[in-house]
């Protein structure tokens, strides 16, 4: 055995250029001052800290210049803002139960690991120590003008920083970031990278900074893992909640960020709390946000029972004068609203009588709130006030309700936070109404998708705009359970329920936007979800009972003798009510009579209509949950991965499967799609793989192959009956792929409504016409019927894009990822913990931490914007997109922006014009436009781009106009005459 060399301390071996530059000591170490012998080196490191070098820089060699490491430690300081974040205190005191603040025990036992090696690691110490003497070096002044690294801090690794001794590394660093990236098998990522990289810049640069006087030292791995559970921690913690849930081996437990949580955090930030809050809108005939919707309008949940005008609180139930100039009308006010972007509101005016007579119009009137003077605080008598009709009545209901009912969110300040000589009737918290959107979903814990499934609540809040609603940073994480032994998503229910029914009463939170406390309503307005999970959180059967609908009891059979005529599968059935529900949750054996479900006059039993206990009941206790109209028709499950993926399956696979001429052929034309300038996205995929396609795959493809099929392949015989289906179905994708509508509302429902339609009737024809065996008929499908309750979404929440489910699906891979770093003991709490340390972080950092030239980066790389959900939805939108050449797009000039907007084709700096030809029935049928060049021209710097359009296929001389581009034929028909 070979005998270990002792060594008193470490000293340092000269190297030639050539030999290798780093080494690892295995000697013994003997201490220099008591002689005793250690076998590692930061062993001895800690022995000489602890017995001998007491408040001095311990070293695991002796200190030639004992004063200058001192300095070192001593002078390189923390940022300019000098917050003690990094203080040698001790904060690592737990605080109550560590099960109440979910204390992560294995990162405890990795914390004894790391406070142990990492403070007396060498290699460590050697690279902290290395940034402390540069800094100290190039900032400091040392007493003894001596700048130079300290020769200790290298003697682990045996090596000086320059080029020559560093061979074949450039520098020092480099090698050490060499070493971190592919010096063993933990794995790392090119994005984790960057984020590491951009970190050690930002702590060097201020590191560099920090004033002389203070100390600049890295917090513990303990405070910065585990500070949710230390004493002296002023981070704020989001309270994850850890829950009881039964499971088929007894009750199991689980945790949870809840909602009325999300929304504290949310309320008191300053720049969101604004952006939540919500009134509806009732601008006439358009939908271009969510507060247009008519449940937001209607439901009184979502009404705002009061506003405050000049400084003063005015509520539901209150008389005011009016700035006019005649002092007998008055207003009796019913809620606040928005419209055309100014705040009304709502109510009846009051009209005096008689002396002590007042009579209160029946109409509804909208005010401008500028209008209201203020308050008449005159006690009011029943016996003085009747309703106007045609004639003097008694109040009706709804009046007397406002002058003498108690509006439920009206309620009194606690007495603690009132001066001493206010009465406690008469100052109420404001009222904020926060809309809710639930999203559920299944994902999984391997790589593989297939097993060691999870399914996951998150929730996001509806008043955002549409791009920062489906924005990662405004995606709010509830929690993930694994569905095995009897639990899966359905199990969250009765928290999420219990706590939703406190926001529908109101909870008090501190509002930045107010600086005050104050009553948040949160309603939900919807719950997305893919059709077998809404079908379970109705409480049915899955997509292929008989009865698959949950809005109505149409019956749907695959069998052949299923024969019915084309109007069945257009028309309304029977509707599958709310009482429906609540009778049928009723009893466990959904053995409950429905009466007039399938017939009128006639009674059912509920499990023989396909209800079923999912022990989903609970949702139906919610005052805003209605079944049958909040599990909105989700167009990604219903039109992309339904009605989409059967057309194109059996184009390939049914009618073209022995063709591989014509496969091949139309594989040439939408690979020479790719060259199109009027998509953001391009098709690459294989169509004989169709049946893998996803979700994205589909929307690009249903943009492109209608107006192939049209222009390159009519005349076949084999593709006659499935060309109008694709023709039909682009026609709706375009229509339905919008988030807005800008004007004409009403008309907008009714082509969407005659989309539908004519879809189902494509695909009745075809299911009759074709004689191909393997033919399956798709208008017995749930999915195709689902597209008839559309319209009905779309007038209840606005455009079918606001509840498309793409982006939380896209959230789940954020899920799968803290998932696949977990070890499976504990999955929930752990996930939960995360996301919360993620909430809390976001909460108190802003813009003051850095510097504005590494604002953006920072923030792009460190809170989520670098991983940005894509958006898929080709909808012509210009916003983050510039004028391409060779591309085409309507325009307006810049000089005269109400000028019709016209085609145009952009050539370099210069735009060519180009006009519709008249369209003839056959191409209104099969949905495109041509259009030509007119020879006319003007410059890009003279026009704005406002819609991106298609117009790929060139039939000479005619551009052909692309309309089942998403959004194209709403916005050409509306801003572009071409049908005379």
């Amino acid at each position: 055995m070979k005998k270990k060399t002792k060594t008193r301390d470490i000293f340092l071996k000269e190297k030639k250029q050539g030999e290798l530059n780093f080494s690892i000591n295995s000697d013994v170490f003997i201490c220099s001052k008591c002689e005793k012998e250690f076998e590692k080196p930061w062993l001895l490191k800690k022995h000489l800290k602890v017995h001998h070098i007491s408040n001095q820089m311990a070293t695991n060699t002796i200190l030639d210049k004992p004063q200058q490491a001192k300095l070192i430690v001593e002078n390189t300081i923390l940022d300019a803002n000098a917050f003690d974040y990094l203080s040698d205190k001790d904060d690592s005191s737990s605080i109550g139960n560590e099960e109440d603040n979910i204390v992560d025990k294995e990162n405890n036992i990795v914390n004894n690991f790391f406070d142990i090696e990492m403070n007396s690691n060498p290699v460590f110490n050697a690279f902290s120590d290395m940034f402390s003497s540069v800094a100290a070096a190039d900032e400091v002044s040392m007493t003894d003008d001596d700048s130079e690294i300290p020769k200790e801090v290298f003697e682990t690794i045996v090596t000086v920083n320059d080029s020559t001794s560093c061979y074949p590394f450039r520098n020092l660093q480099t090698m050490i970031l060499f070493a971190f990236i592919d010096g063993d098998n933990d794995m790392i990522s090119q994005q984790m990278l960057k984020k590491i990289l951009l970190v050690m810049n930002l702590i060097i640069e201020i590191q560099q900074e920090t004033p002389i006087g203070r100390t600049f030292k890295l917090p513990r791995l303990d405070t910065l893992l585990n500070y949710q559970a230390r004493k002296k921690s002023k981070m704020p913690v989001f309270p994850s909640q850890r829950i009881s849930v039964p499971g088929s081996n007894g009750n199991a437990f689980t945790h949870i960020n809840l909602p009325s949580d999300h929304l504290r955090f949310l309320m008191a930030n300053p720049k969101k709390s604004k952006l939540i809050l919500s009134m509806p809108n009732r601008t006439p005939n358009q939908s271009i946000c969510l507060e247009q919707g008519e449940k937001w309008r209607t439901h009184h949940l979502f009404q705002q029972p009061m506003h405050t005008v000049n400084g003063i609180d005015v509520w539901f139930g209150n008389i005011v004068y009016l700035k006019t100039n005649d002092c007998s009308i008055r207003f009796l006010i019913e809620s606040f609203h928005m419209a055309n972007k100014n705040i009304f509101v709502r109510g009846y005016l009051v009209r005096a009588i008689l002396i002590v007579c007042y009579g209160i119009e029946v109409a509804v009137t909208n005010l401008r709130v500028e209008q209201i003077s203020h308050v008449d605080t005159t006690p009011v008598e029943r016996d003085h006030y009747y309703s106007i009709s045609s004639s003097l009545t008694r109040l009706s209901p709804a009046h007397d309700f406002l002058l003498f009912g108690v509006h439920p969110m009206k309620k009194p300040m606690s007495l603690s936070v009132l001066p001493g000589n206010v009465d406690r009737d008469t100052v109420f918290y404001k009222v904020r109404i926060v809309s809710i959107i639930l999203f559920t979903d299944s994902t999984s814990g391997n790589c593989s998708k297939q097993y060691n499934p999870f399914e996951s609540w998150l929730v996001r809040c509806a008043a955002l705009p549409f791009k920062d609603r489906n924005s990662i940073a405004n995606i709010q994480f509830l929690s993930t359970i694994p569905k095995k032994d009897g639990e899966n998503g359905m199990s969250l229910l009765p928290a999420i329920v219990d706590d939703f029914k406190k926001l529908e009463k109101g909870v008090k939170m501190f509002s930045a936007e107010d600086n005050e406390y104050i009553l948040v309503v949160a309603p939900i307005l919807w719950i997305e979800a893919d059709t077998p999970c809404h079908l379970e959180l109705c409480g049915l059967l899955g997509p292929a009972t008989t009865f698959p609908c949950r809005r109505c009891y149409i019956e749907l059979r695959r069998a052949k003798d299923f024969v019915k005529d084309l109007s069945y599968f257009r028309e309304c059935h029977e509707r599958r009510t709310q009482e429906h529900y609540v009778l049928a949750n009723s009893s466990s054996g959904r053995d409950t009579e429905i009466p007039n479900a399938l017939k009128i006059g006639m009674s059912t039993p509920a499990n023989k209509i396909s209800f079923r206990d999912h022990l989903t009941g609970r949702l139906l206790e919610l005052q805003l949950f209605d079944p049958e109209k909040n599990t909105s028709v989700e167009i990604l499950h219903t039109i992309l991965l339904g009605v989409a993926k059967y057309m194109v399956i059996d184009l390939v696979k049914v009618m073209l499967k022995n063709d591989t001429a014509t496969i091949a052929r139309l594989s040439e034309f939408l690979t020479d799609y790719t060259q199109s300038t009027g998509l953001s996205r391009k098709f690459t995929q294989n169509l004989r793989h169709s049946d893998s396609f996803l979700g994205r795959d589909f929307k690009v493809l249903l943009q492109i192959l209608p107006v192939i099929l049209i222009t390159e392949f009519s005349g076949n015989h084999e593709l006659d009956l499935v060309i109008p289906c694709f023709v039909e179905l682009g026609q709706l994708c375009s229509l339905v792929f919008v988030c807005q509508v800008t004007s004409d509302f009403d008309n907008y429902i009714i082509r969407i409504d005659n989309a539908v339609k004519h879809l189902i009737r494509a695909l009745f024809d075809y299911n009759k016409g074709t004689k191909n065996e393997l033919h399956k008929a798709y208008c017995t499908k749930s999915k195709v019927h689902y597209l008839t309750h559309l319209k009905e979404d779309i007038i209840r929440f606005g455009p079918a894009l606001n509840y498309e489910t793409e982006k939380g699906e896209q959230f789940n891979k954020h899920i799968c990822k803290h998932l696949f770093h977990k070890n499976c003991q504990n999955t929930s709490r752990n996930v939960c913990l995360k996301f919360a340390k993620q909430i809390a972080l976001q909460h108190v950092i802003d813009e003051r931490f850095i510097k504005d030239n590494n604002k953006s980066l920072f923030y792009y790389t460190s809170f989520g914007g670098s991983r940005e959900l894509k958006d898929n939805n080709d909808t012509g939108d210009i916003e983050d997109d510039t004028i391409q050449n060779n591309s085409f797009g309507t325009f307006v000039f810049r000089d005269d922006p109400i000028s019709c907007p016209c085609i145009r084709l952009v050539s370099g700096s210069v735009v060519k014009f180009l006009s519709i030809v008249p369209r003839m029935d056959n191409d209104k049928n099969n949905n495109y436009a041509k259009a030509v060049i007119t020879g006319e021209h003007s410059y890009v710097a003279n026009i704005n781009l406002i819609c991106k359009l298609d117009l790929h296929i060139f039939c000479n001389p005619f551009y052909i106009v692309n309309l089942s581009k998403f959004g194209s034929y709403w916005f050409i028909p509306n801003n572009i005459l071409f049908d005379k």
